[in-house]
């Protein structure tokens, strides 16, 4: 995958109705560890699929096709040569929010399931006043990628800087005592706004209701698709916020991962930060 494929790669997403778009996928070709490749039958490209290497995690991209093709044989094709490429440079687990077609597939392959995560969409709002959180700024970074990193278990500083200069209103922080509690990002998606990720130190929803309000405010007047985890105490946050099913994927892993430290500080990832690929 190249830039040149971006564009006929976003004119897939739109036919199958999927909210990523050239943007996303542009950011991540310029991130260090992104893998990529594309189907190409008669010179028109048919199919896509992207990879994120995260040292020795890996996390899948969805697999976008072209609607008239075979799409479990052209599947099937692009996610092993993806997960073949990064196991032998040394990637011991792999992991993916998985839609229908992808989840059969890894199944197969061996990957467990370990959870399922809603797709909620909040309709277009108000602006509501600000709550205390500050625009987040390069300075922050550091510390936002050590807190990001405590609560999904791999550093991914580079993917969060990128959010937060696509769309600088929505990357929000909250910072007590000198130290940053929290952080949540909103960009713009092709279906109106991607919110996430969101992560305090654990447990404070009073935090996580801070970020989620500012970060909302960046995206007045337009819908906001997130992805959070099923039957988690924290989705009345969001329910109160408008937030509302209106799909499910399946969070899937391959490999074996690494027990966390026992001196590893709590933190919550309270929504995720979308497909492509974080």
């Amino acid at each position: 995958m190249t830039g040149e494929d971006v564009p006929a790669i976003a004119a897939l997403a739109r036919a199958e109705g999927r909210n990523v778009g050239e943007a996303d996928h542009r950011r991540f070709l310029a991130l260090e560890g992104a893998r990529g490749y594309v189907l190409v039958r008669d010179e028109a490209l048919i199919g896509a699929a992207t990879l994120m290497r995260y040292f020795e995690h890996g996390f899948l991209g969805p697999v976008i096709l072209d609607p008239r093709a075979d799409s479990a044989g052209f599947a099937i094709a692009l996610i092993a040569q993806l997960i073949e490429s990064v196991q032998r440079e040394g990637v011991m687990v792999i992991e993916a929010e998985a839609a229908q077609v992808e989840e059969a597939i890894l199944g197969r392959m061996g990957f467990s399931t370990l959870r399922r995560t809603l797709v909620l969409e909040r309709p277009p709002s108000a602006a509501t006043a600000p709550a205390g959180s500050v625009t987040m700024e390069d300075h922050h970074l550091l510390d936002v990628g050590s807190l990001d990193a405590d609560a999904v278990g791999y550093g991914r500083k580079g993917y969060l800087a990128a959010l937060m200069r696509d769309h600088p209103a929505g990357a929000r922080v909250l910072v007590r005592d000198g130290e940053v509690s929290g952080y949540a990002l909103v960009r713009r998606a092709p279906h109106g706004f991607q919110l996430g990720p969101l992560v305090t130190r654990d447990p404070d929803e009073a935090a996580a209701g801070v970020l989620l309000v500012d970060a909302l405010s960046a995206a007045e007047g337009a819908a906001v698709v997130a992805l959070a985890p099923e039957a988690a105490p924290h989705l009345a946050l969001l329910e109160r916020h408008g937030f509302r099913r209106v799909g499910t994927l399946a969070r899937m892993r391959g490999g074996t991962r690494a027990a966390p430290s026992e001196t590893r500080v709590a933190a919550t990832e309270w929504v995720s930060g979308g497909r492509i690929t974080g």
